[in-house]
């Protein structure tokens, strides 16, 4: 049987914030590029790993025009604040991390809600939970 759990819950805030008409989230993808080091004398090549890689997190929300209601995005993408991100999870679980609004991206569909789909550059120390 698979303990698998729903992802139906998962919160976020931005400076303790609650991120209102939060639709989808992506959370940060978690990386490290792999680098060679073998040498003439080995029969198997031979890795080390490198810096800890954080990409972007990726949300979609309703999105109000005259409001900036998803949170204050557009405002911190303009003004280029660092802020404190909290992605609690279902099992109460959390990553905690810095970073910039890099993207407000809306979109206005013929036959459907207003949404915009907003992106967010980790940077600094390593995600925390």
């Amino acid at each position: 049987m698979s303990s698998g759990i729903s992802a139906h819950g998962t919160l976020l805030t931005r400076n303790g914030i609650s991120v209102g008409e939060l639709k989808d989230i992506t959370p940060p993808a978690l990386s490290r590029n792999p680098i060679e080091t073998t040498v003439h004398t080995d029969n198997d090549d031979a890795f080390v790993v490198g810096v800890r890689r954080r990409g972007e997190l990726q949300l979609k929300v309703n999105w109000l025009p005259s409001g900036d209601n998803a949170s204050g995005f557009t405002s911190a993408w303009n003004s280029g604040s660092l802020d404190l991100y909290r992605i609690t999870f279902p099992d109460s679980s959390f990553w905690l991390f810095s970073g910039y609004c890099i993207g407000v991206s809306p979109t206005a569909p013929v036959d459907t809600g207003l949404e915009a789909t907003v992106s967010i550059r980790p940077t600094g120390g390593n995600i925390r939970g």
